[in-house]
């Protein structure tokens, strides 16, 4: 028997009563000994374990009983062959809690590093191409309030350029119609960036660092492997993950349409896109026969680059100047969007020998 405390449902008064368990039936005695209710265990519902709260034993017609003599009543269900469920045993088990946690964190780490980029990746094939090159010209126009300026490069350059890039054969892709845009880069110096849709933009800074030989191709190409694998698509829908779920299911990419262009002007490529891209571009460029070695010099150029303005920047430091400006250096140019590596460019030099 266990003590408890008993509410009829007719009052909010609890009455104190002896639970007793004999013969698969529940009796509830008063204080003066008098049966009150007797009804078989199979009718009864009991709460799930808690070290704090009371027990809860609730009858059909609602009412119950509430035993904070845990240890008693837990020995009277056991008796009787009540198991608890296996959540309850996991939320009153230190080791089941601590094995959960550990194995959400597993099923957080795995989601993140590949049923996300695996998600990100369906739904950008998912997203239909009159949208894709909606958020590129909004991408553009982005561009063109106040992050560049129009191109002072010469004509015969910026036709030179776009006729090499027309010229190449590339893997068919019917979804996206590619253009070339000359900007001059200002904040974003030297850089190439790959819009959704098939807009490639190429800073002045970066045709003086780099010319318009064959080595401008491997860069293009590089782009365009980004534009047909819509790797920007990918990597801002995996940033807002839920947002870009929430447009799909409901087919409404309005808010999609207001927040990318902004995403994507400061998205940094994973490397995994990078290592697609190149490989995209060392496809494109052993197809034309082109020397493979000039898109892996022009990615040495612009590293060199990068470590040059990082070296700047620790001098300025060092000089006392203000930390923002050093940062704002550091941020811009090709690297700060493509993540150059010394591996990756060896890479490119391995694939062409």
């Amino acid at each position: 028997m266990v003590a408890a405390q008993y509410f009829d449902t007719r009052s909010s008064r609890a009455h104190p009563v002896v639970l007793i368990v004999t013969g698969g039936q529940a009796i509830l005695h008063d204080a003066d000994g008098e049966e009150l209710r007797r009804t078989p265990l199979a009718s009864l519902r009991v709460s799930e374990r808690n070290k704090r709260a009371p027990r809860l034993v609730t009858f059909d017609d609602g009412a119950y009983c509430e035993i904070a003599d845990h240890a008693t009543f837990e020995a009277m269900l056991a008796a009787t062959g009540h198991r608890e469920g296996w959540v309850s045993r996991a939320q009153n088990s230190w080791r089941l809690a601590g094995a959960s946690a550990l194995g959400l964190i597993v099923v957080i780490v795995l989601s993140y590093y590949y049923l996300l980029p695996w998600s990100a990746s369906w739904l950008a094939d998912a997203v239909p191409a009159s949208i894709e090159a909606q958020l590129g010209h909004a991408t553009l126009d982005s561009l063109d309030h106040g992050l560049v300026a129009p191109t002072a490069l010469p004509a015969a350059e910026q036709q030179r350029i776009r006729e090499g890039f027309a010229a190449l054969r590339r893997p068919d892709d019917p979804g996206h119609d590619y253009q070339i845009l000359f900007r001059k880069g200002g904040r974003i110096g030297p850089n190439a960036l790959a819009l959704p849709g098939g807009t490639i933009v190429v800073t002045d800074e970066l045709v003086r660092l780099i010319g318009t030989d064959a080595g401008m191709l491997g860069v293009l190409a590089h782009e365009a492997g980004h534009v047909a694998q819509r790797h920007g698509l990918q990597q801002v829908i995996q940033d807002s993950a839920v947002g870009a779920l929430a447009a799909y299911m409901f087919g409404d990419f309005s808010s999609m349409l207001a927040t990318v262009p902004a995403a994507l002007l400061t998205m940094r490529y994973s490397r995994d896109h990078e290592r697609e891209a190149d490989a995209y571009a060392v496809d494109v460029m052993r197809r034309n026969r082109l020397p493979i070695s000039a898109f892996a010099d022009v990615l040495q150029k612009l590293e060199d680059a990068h470590e040059r303005r990082a070296g700047n920047g620790k001098e300025n430091q060092r000089a006392g100047r203000d930390r923002k400006e050093t940062e704002g250096d550091d941020a811009s140019g090709f690297f700060s969007t493509h993540p150059l590596t010394r591996e990756r460019i060896e890479a490119i030099r391995n694939a062409g020998q």
